[in-house]
């Protein structure tokens, strides 16, 4: 039996009750209960966390994500969640989580200002993407894991939304065909790999002190899809500070396989249009996804520039 139901808001005793199950004695005091969309995070100590479902939907992807860590813990040696208990409904779990710091603001502070540390970072991320890519086959993941990314939305909701957050008609326009291009990207067979979709500084552990890379999280988007999607969010500002190209190098390095910096572009400018879109119906001065509507507006633009520049430009 769930131990909450659906409609109900998960409070820290319920989630203790719960987690007897898996063997842990906590008191309320100990844990600490964040609701995330269709799911409650559960917070407790010794480097633990506990997912507990808020609907149908969010099981299924509980369940998934779950296969791809186990993979990961299977087949790559560097850190990922660890699943620790599964309930017998599916309806939550424990993970240990991977060790270090995950303060996405203190990491872009520290990679602007240390084109060192970016490198460092990138050259980690793409050594563990390396792994990531090339362990694991598509037999493994056949007939459970999506084959298209989650993000960007499709062109049709962008067009729907977007001229309600954006009023420059010019703007709209290499919005979209930034996005046709992206969805008409042709994607060969031997590009298609475990992809994270969502790996970006918000979702990576690093060493408080030296920024190392010490492993990655959150495979809640995982997808059986194109391996350039795995660098689009390394791309910060296209200036010499960004972890692109360390990332790109150590990949090229372990596996041979070349990436593509005006694919990664593309994706990265087709992500930035969606998320622009997904502002509709928040103000500007709201931070939605992390970031106000002048942020999102300057990603968008110079993200769709990078692409449709002109050749030599």
């Amino acid at each position: 039996m769930s131990p909450i139901s659906f409609d109900e808001r998960l409070t820290a005793e319920a989630a203790c009750a719960a987690l007897a199950a898996a063997g842990l004695s906590l008191q309320p005091s100990e844990v600490r209960v964040e609701q995330r969309e269709e799911r409650w995070l559960a917070r407790m100590p010794g480097g633990r966390i506990a997912w507990f479902v808020a609907s149908a939907d969010a099981r299924a992807r509980l369940a998934v994500e779950r296969r791809v860590l186990r993979l990961l813990e299977a087949r790559c040696g560097f850190a990922a969640p660890r699943v620790l208990y599964e309930s017998p409904t599916g309806d939550f779990d424990v993970r240990r989580v991977v060790p270090g710091c995950a303060d996405p603001s203190r990491l872009y502070a520290r990679v602007r200002r240390d084109p060192a540390a970016a490198a460092r970072l990138g050259a980690g991320v793409g050594a563990m993407l390396a792994e990531q890519h090339s362990n694991i086959a598509a037999a493994d993941v056949a007939g459970w894991l999506p084959a298209r990314a989650s993000w960007p939305e499709p062109g049709e909701w962008i067009a729907e939304r977007l001229p309600n957050v954006v009023a420059d008609p010019e703007l709209r326009a290499r919005a979209a065909a930034v996005v046709a291009a992206y969805e008409g990207e042709p994607v060969a067979a031997d590009d298609r790999v475990l992809v994270h979709t969502d790996l970006g500084l918000h979702n990576l552990a690093v060493a408080p002190r030296s920024f190392t890379v010490r492993g990655l999280f959150d495979y809640d988007s995982a997808a059986w899809a194109d391996r350039h999607l795995d660098f689009r969010y390394l791309v910060l500002d296209y200036d010499d500070a960004d972890p692109l190209d360390a990332a790109v190098a150590a990949y090229e390095s372990a596996t041979s396989r070349t990436i593509r910096r005006e694919r990664v572009f593309l994706y990265t400018a087709a992500s930035a249009v969606s998320y622009l879109a997904f502002r509709a119906g928040h103000a500007p001065e709201e931070v939605w996804c992390g970031r106000t509507l002048a942020q999102d507006l300057q990603w968008s633009r110079r993200a769709i520039e990078r692409v449709l520049r002109p050749r030599g430009a």
